[in-house]
Formats: C-alpha cells, sequence, structure tokens
C-alpha cells in the first residue's frame, strides 16, 4: 500500500492509517484523498466534511474509503465529520458518477451543482458558516399554491388507457421508457396525477419534472389538491433557505413526490418508481453552461438505475423521442383528442408578403397608429373577440421595447461593450400596463440592455458618434406590443409576461391568476406562456412573428419552431369555447408553417426525418460540440485549430473515417462577456466521439493558457 512514498509521506503515514476520497466543489477531475484521524467514528459516504486545503478549510464530500494513496504527496487529516446521514440516497451516487463521466464534468462540481446552495463551499466564510452549523435545512417554509379550479372528475377513454398502460408498468417495478403523446388540451396533466396517486399506493416516489419555473405554480397547486403536503418545490426561483428545506424534506422522506424544473433530476429521492418529464421536448432541459447535463436524457437514466416507470410527455414530441418510440425503443401512448367538449382551434395564416407589397406600392393609407406588428386579419379578430368578453393572447418570442437603437445621421448601432450584439430597447419592467401609465411611459428614457451578459446602460438621447439628436429604434418586443395593444383597444386591460416580469414572481402569478379569472382581457408574452397553462375564456391566439427562429443556424430549427408554433396555438379553445388561431408569417409556404397550421404532427416528423437523414442529423448520429473562448481572438483561433487537427490526426491513425470534425469556426455571436468564441463540431457515433473527447481533455490539461477555456457540450442543442 505504501509502496513508491517518498521520505516525508512514509513518516506522515503508518501501517493502518485510514483514508477517504473526498469530492471538493472545484474543478478536480479526480477525489482528493485525506487521512481519517477518527478512531471512534466512521467516514460516512455522501457526508459533509470539514477539510484543510492549502491554507484554508472547505466543505467537502466523503467520497468512499480507499487503500491507495497518491505518490508523492503529503496528505492532510480531516478536521471533522459534519453529517450522521449521506446526503444522498445510495443509488443517487452512481447516477452522479455517472452524469459526471458523460458530460465530462468534474465529480465534484456536478455534486456541488446537484446540492442546494452553500450545503457544500469553497468559499471560506461559507465553510465557516456551515462548519459552525449557522446553515441548515429546515428553518423556512414553503407555501404551496391552492388550485380552486376542478380536476376532470372522470377520465375519457383515451386518459383511462393510458392510466392503465403506465399502471401496469409501475406494478412492474421495472425500467420502462414511455412516450406520452397528448395534443394540447388531451388531458395528461389529470393522467400525471392519477399515476403518481398508483406510484404511491406501491409504496414507491415520484419525480415530476417541468421545463419552466413559470409552469410549477400551477402543477404544484394542482398536485396539492390530490397529495396535500406530501410534495417539495425544486427550482432556482427558490431562496436558498427555500430550496435547502425543500431538499431536506425528500432526503428524510417527508415529502413523496419531487415537482421542479431540471435541477430536480438530482433530488434525493429514494425509492424511486415514477419519473415523469412534462413537455419533454421542451430544450430548456438544457442547461447551457458549466454542467451542460439534458435533464430529460438523464431521467431515462436515473429511471434505468432505479427500476422506475419513465414518462415523457409531450404534444409535440422531440424528433428524437419519436424516433425512438416508433422504432420500438420506448412505448408509445397515443391521446389524439382533447378532452371532451374542446376541439382542437382553426388556424389562419396571414401572408404579410402582400401587406408590405401593398404599403410599398401606396395602395393603404397611413393610419393614426400605423403598427408593423399588427395585420388587419388580427386586428379585426381581437375587436370580435374582446365584444364577446373572451381573451386574447398575443405571442412574440423577443423581449424589450425595441430591438436595437441607431442614428440615421452616421449610421452608428449602439452596441454592448463586452459582447458582439446589438443593445435592446426596455422601458419599464412592469406586468400590467395602464393606459393611462402611456403618455408617462413615452417620456421615459429607459435602459439599454445586453441580453447576454445582463448589462445594462441609460439610454441616451444623442449619438456617442456623431452627437446626432434624431436617435431612432428599430424592431419590437413584447414592451412595445403590450403598450400599443392600449393604443387600439384602450378600454382593453393588457399585462406582459416574459422573462423581465419573471422576476417579480408574486406578480407573476397574480397576472397570471388574474387572466384566469377573465380579469385581464390581453396577454402579451414570450415562450414561457406557450405551455403548460389552461385559460379557461381564452378564444384567440394571435402569433405576431411566427417564422422569427426559423432560419436560425441550428439543425432543429424547424423543430423548434413548429413545437412552439403548435404550443402557443393549443392555449386557445381549451375547453367549450372554440377557439382560434391568427399566424402571421413572411414565409407562408414553409413546410414547417404549413403543418403548424394542420396540426399535423406525423406529417411534420416524416419530413423533418427525411431531411435529417440525407444529412446525417440527429437521430442518425450524434453531436459533441467543443467550445473555446478568450480575451484575444488570434490565440483562441490558434489554440482551436491545433486542437482539431490533434484530433483530426488521431482519427486518421485509428483508420476512423465516419466521424466528422467540423470547424473551428468562429461562433455566430463572436463575442461574449468580452471573450472571443470559436467552435469546433464533431459528429458521428457515440463510441468515437467520447474517444475525441478524451483527447481533447488531455489537450486541455496539456496544451491551453489559463486564459483560454474550453467547454464540452455533448449532444449540443444551442450554436449559436
Amino acid at each position: 500500500m505504501l509502496k513508491g512514498l517518498n521520505k516525508s509521506v512514509e513518516k506522515k503515514i503508518k501501517k493502518g492509517t485510514r483514508l477517504v476520497n473526498c469530492l471538493l466543489p472545484l474543478h478536480f477531475k479526480e477525489p482528493l484523498t485525506y487521512i481519517w484521524p477518527f478512531r471512534d467514528r466512521k467516514p460516512i459516504k455522501g457526508a459533509r466534511l470539514l477539510l484543510p486545503l492549502r491554507n484554508r478549510k472547505i466543505i467537502g464530500i466523503c467520497w468512499e474509503e480507499t487503500e491507495e494513496s497518491p505518490l508523492e504527496v503529503e496528505l492532510k487529516e480531516v478536521i471533522d465529520q459534519l453529517d450522521d446521514i449521506p446526503l444522498f440516497p445510495e443509488k443517487l451516487f452512481d447516477f452522479l458518477n455517472w452524469a459526471s463521466n458523460y458530460y465530462f464534468y468534474p465529480i465534484g462540481k456536478a455534486v456541488a451543482e446537484a446540492l442546494p446552495p452553500e450545503f457544500i463551499s469553497a468559499r471560506k466564510k461559507a465553510a465557516q458558516r456551515i462548519a459552525e452549523g449557522s446553515i441548515l435545512p429546515g428553518r423556512s417554509k414553503l407555501r404551496l399554491p391552492q388550485w380552486k379550479d376542478k380536476d376532470f372528475d372522470s377520465f375519457s377513454r383515451e386518459q383511462e388507457e393510458a392510466i392503465e398502460k403506465i399502471s401496469h408498468s409501475l406494478r412492474g417495478q421495472r425500467f420502462d421508457p414511455i412516450l406520452l403523446f397528448g395534443v394540447t388540451g388531451s388531458g395528461k396533466t389529470a393522467v400525471y396525477i392519477e399515476a403518481a396517486k398508483r406510484c404511491l399506493e406501491l409504496g414507491r416516489n415520484c419525480l415530476v419534472m417541468v421545463p419552466e419555473i413559470s409552469m410549477t405554480s400551477q402543477l404544484a397547486g394542482r398536485f396539492r389538491r390530490h397529495f396535500e403536503n406530501h410534495i417539495a418545490i425544486i427550482h432556482s426561483g427558490l431562496t436558498p433557505a427555500q430550496r435547502r428545506d425543500e431538499w431536506w424534506r425528500l432526503r428524510t422522506g417527508d415529502a413523496k413526490i419531487a415537482l421542479g424544473t431540471r435541477s430536480s433530476i438530482f433530488s434525493p429521492i429514494s425509492n424511486l418508481g415514477l419519473i415523469v418529464v412534462d413537455e419533454e421536448h421542451d430544450p430548456s432541459y438544457k442547461q447551457e453552461e458549466r454542467f451542460r447535463y439534458n435533464a430529460r436524457d438523464l431521467a431515462l437514466i436515473r429511471g434505468k438505475m432505479e427500476g422506475a416507470t419513465v414518462v415523457l410527455g409531450s404534444g409535440t414530441p422531440s424528433i428524437q423521442s419519436f424516433f425512438h418510440a416508433k422504432k420500438g425503443k420506448y412505448k408509445l401512448i397515443y391521446m389524439k383528442e382533447r378532452v371532451p367538449g374542446a376541439t382542437l382551434p382553426t388556424v389562419e395564416i396571414v401572408d404579410r408578403r402582400k401587406e408590405q407589397k401593398d404599403k410599398r406600392k401606396g395602395k393603404k393609407k397611413k393610419k393614426k397608429f400605423d403598427l408593423g406588428w399588427l395585420s388587419p386579419e388580427l386586428k379585426t379578430a381581437i375587436e370580435k373577440t374582446l365584444e364577446r368578453k373572451e381573451q386574447v393572447l398575443l405571442f412574440l418570442n423577443r423581449r424589450g421595447f425595441a430591438t436595437f437603437v441607431f442614428c440615421p445621421s452616421c449610421g452608428h448601432v449602439f452596441k454592448c461593450k463586452s459582447c458582439d450584439v446589438t443593445l435592446s430597447w426596455h422601458r419599464r419592467n412592469k406586468a400590467l400596463i395602464k393606459k393611462e401609465e402611456i403618455k408617462e411611459l413615452e417620456r421615459s428614457s429607459g435602459i439599454l440592455s445586453c441580453h447576454y451578459c445582463g448589462e445594462t446602460f441609460p439610454a441616451l438621447p444623442t449619438c456617442p458618434s456623431c452627437k446626432g439628436q434624431a436617435v431612432r429604434t428599430e424592431g419590437f418586443g413584447t414592451e412595445k406590443i403590450a403598450e400599443e395593444f392600449l393604443r387600439y383597444f384602450p378600454d382593453a386591460t393588457v399585462a406582459r409576461i416574459d422573462r423581465d416580469t419573471l422576476g417579480r414572481k408574486r406578480e407573476f402569478d397574480k397576472i397570471l391568476s388574474a387572466f384566469r379569472k377573465g380579469e385581464i382581457d390581453c396577454l402579451v408574452g414570450t415562450q414561457m406562456i406557450t405551455k403548460g397553462h389552461d385559460f379557461p375564456n381564452l378564444t384567440l391566439v394571435g402569433i405576431i412573428w411566427a417564422d422569427m427562429s426559423l432560419n436560425l443556424p441550428e439543425f432543429n430549427a424547424s423543430e423548434r419552431t413548429f413545437q412552439l408554433l403548435s404550443q402557443v396555438a393549443g392555449r386557445a379553445g381549451r375547453q367549450e369555447k372554440k377557439g382560434q388561431v391568427i399566424l402571421q408569417t413572411f414565409m407562408p409556404d414553409s413546410y414547417t408553417i404549413q403543418f403548424s397550421m394542420r396540426h399535423d404532427f406525423l406529417g411534420f416528423f416524416k419530413k423533418e426525418l427525411e431531411l435529417r437523414e440525407k444529412l446525417k442529423y440527429p437521430p442518425f448520429s450524434r453531436f459533441v460540440n467543443v467550445k473555446l473562448s478568450g480575451p484575444n481572438k488570434s490565440e483562441v483561433e490558434r489554440y482551436s485549430g491545433l486542437i482539431a487537427s490533434r484530433v483530426r490526426d488521431f482519427f486518421l491513425k485509428k483508420g476512423i473515417k465516419e466521424t466528422k470534425i467540423l470547424g473551428p469556426v468562429i461562433c455566430p455571436k463572436t463575442k461574449i462577456k468580452s471573450r472571443f468564441r470559436f467552435q469546433i463540431l464533431l459528429k458521428g457515433e457515440l463510441k468515437e466521439l467520447r474517444l475525441a473527447c478524451g483527447i481533447i481533455n488531455e489537450l486541455k490539461e496539456g496544451i491551453l493558457p489559463s486564459t483560454i477555456h474550453l467547454e464540452i457540450d455533448v449532444d449540443p442543442l444551442n450554436f449559436i
């Protein structure tokens, strides 16, 4: 055991000395080994330890007891063990280890991100507070909303069939992946609730995931009606104390059901029997920084490790999931009809090309309020809807008031100093807008905001380049739509929901509740309002710019657009009243737009799959995106080229021809947060891609200077 150690270490470690490997919340590739000095206590795998590191103390996790000591290293002693029980169930350790290896992320950092804030820490002051016991779970209480609307007292035939199939899988108590493909409004949530009941009756616990924080309140309220206080909420919108408390309720078994966003996949639930991934297609399940995991994919892995039934639910399944279901890898449950009394809305396409041609030819007179986002067809539909005392939802996946500000005299465009993007103009981040406030808003200069780094700047009345006074704005976002809606419809009430208003959670929930009760006539919002919400009096959905995301430089742009349009269209007419959708587009002939209009997912899937097979895009291959960034553009470009060249040489020697190394190329958004970015895309089979990632990791440690950051993104969804 002690062979190869130097003299200083031999003096430190005596025969029979117990050693433990510890995980630290730092970028170490492997656990660090420490001496266990306590004779009267055993090390507890998963307990927190107070550890010395250089000249400070930090909080780590006991990973395992070991007999092997690293060579040429003088070991230090554990200072104290802080817990009497492990923080994680045993199976969750294996799951975290798998996720760390698959996504090429240090295990210590992965465990740190799986835990609530300040459970472990490398910061000196936080470590001291944790060690002293001043940061403890169980000191705050989270009040769940009470859902007052009635759930369906009886199930439709399709719902009953879905519940029975899921129940059969639950009784088998083995891994069983199921794709629940139910059109919007078919009653999938009621199926989830009944499945959770059956799971608890079998003595097992549940995990229910949603893609957005905004969806948790409504779903938690509905679950609370059936499960009272056996629910724990897990998402980043809670306070640190609330997150610690909810997490601890799951660990101790006080709560039987975890409900949350993507981070809830790491919830410390024992005896897991059911995992539900609602809106499984949503890209929000993919984390785009640091630990770049996909919670939907990890749900399948955790279900396999725990012997649990995994239900992936969606009205517009991802191409990948539906492909696996068609191949028999997942069981497919299809719910084709809405709940009794509701039908899918009619969809009308408005070709905005013709309108623009007419404007250029002067066929239309300029009106008092010439709103570029409002077509005559949508205006008429809104008027009729408001006359019937029904509600309107306007969707635009762009926040802010104007998309950019420029000087017409010299052409200067206001850009972020740290990022290669234009600044958006924001006038007021308030959800509810009143007509008497419009004049005041017009006098407000507002701020210029970067949507990438978050920096804000005062909106200057003059051009900083030529000092011109005629600074202008172009484009529109949700803020402008909401304000100008009141110009045409001054007797209506309007509210706005996007990321700018989400920060005020109480106001956010208040707005949703008011709209659900019919106290607000029109709701304007981004993709946050496209899924999961049920508004009984909403009969008109206006899609302002349907093709905005269609031509993004990403392989899945058509898929995302189809899902987004179908989901937002599905908000209309979910109960007895007939729904209508007005879809404004400059690309009416696109197959994505056409299939969206017909609610034809199967037709879209067939067309999209044909195109992907020709190009060998997922699911016919796998992607890994390697991103490098640094303050010096030429240096980042040089090292990116060197890494790509080394990987090509490795594949050439191994005779691997099918795997493609594309790039390096500069990212579409060249500079973010003062760092220039290049990317290398690897396309091929997973086995060869992982070989390449191993080589890249070695190069990262061996040749890259500290100024250049390299991140490996396995199964990427975002290439911008």
